[in-house]
């Protein structure tokens, strides 16, 4: 959960404490509002006594407490009375009194019970009260729904992009196959091709590397062919007479 989010919700449940206080002030003042709170409260109260009396009160030990008292009852009387002979008569007087007092403990016991109302104050202070503990805990509960909706949401648009990128990479996969598929196909096409350009290919490529060898030699090794100078001597081993002496040949 953001920290937005959790200043939000204490900030709400900070604020609906004065708003239950003024609800308990306007139970004492507003007069509408305080019937309402009363009747309210005096439900309440029946509803709660009726509970807790309906938990205690068992038939089944009511009809022995009720028996074991009155027997004690009668030892009690019969303890208190000196020895007498009684008749038939009055014996079966007596159990017949008898009986009547356990059926009408019985029809008392089963009786719904009485229950004593709230006095006024007491009523507009448990109404207002029980107003207000419902006002923070509606306010309470609807925060702890909105954080998990969010939580909801947001788990729910997640699991959306993970579906979507895994629909985009399962895309690209596949026209990823389908291309190497078509490079596959037009690898298939070109290979022979490539190998009747691989199988001619030393043949055709020996005339540049021989021109390419003779180019390179012939720029190493310089050229050994005679270079004719003036001053060189001639062939036979005789040097050329200086120019004054062709000019004094040449005079009669």
């Amino acid at each position: 959960m953001s920290l937005t989010l959790k200043i939000g919700s204490l900030a709400i449940r900070t604020l609906a404490k004065p708003v239950a206080n003024y609800i308990k002030r306007n139970a004492r003042e507003h007069e509408r509002f305080r019937r309402l709170c009363i009747n309210f409260a005096q439900r309440l109260h029946r509803i709660d006594m009726r509970m807790r009396l309906g938990l205690l009160q068992d038939p089944a030990v009511i009809d022995r407490q009720i028996q074991r008292e009155v027997e004690r009852e009668e030892a009690r009387r019969k303890a208190r009375q000196p020895p007498t002979a009684e008749t038939k008569e009055e014996i079966e007087a007596a159990e017949a009194r008898h009986r009547e007092r356990i059926a009408e403990r019985q029809k008392t016991a089963h009786r719904p019970p009485r229950i004593r109302p709230l006095s006024e104050s007491k009523a507009i202070e448990t109404g207002a009260n029980f107003i207000s503990e419902s006002f923070m805990f509606i306010v309470a509960g609807g925060v702890i729904l909105f954080e998990t909706w969010r939580n909801r949401r947001k788990e729910y648009n997640r699991r959306e992009d993970v579906g979507e990128r895994l629909e985009e990479l399962e895309q690209s996969d596949k026209e990823m196959r389908e291309m190497v598929e078509k490079l596959q196909a037009q690898l298939a096409t070109v290979q022979p091709q490539i190998t009747t350009v691989s199988a001619n290919a030393p043949t055709s490529s020996a005339a540049p590397e021989k021109s390419g060898l003779t180019t390179l030699v012939a720029k190493a090794v310089p050229s050994k062919e005679p270079q004719s100078d003036s001053k060189d001597p001639k062939p036979d081993g005789n040097p050329e007479p200086p120019d004054s002496e062709k000019e004094s040949s040449k005079k009669p």
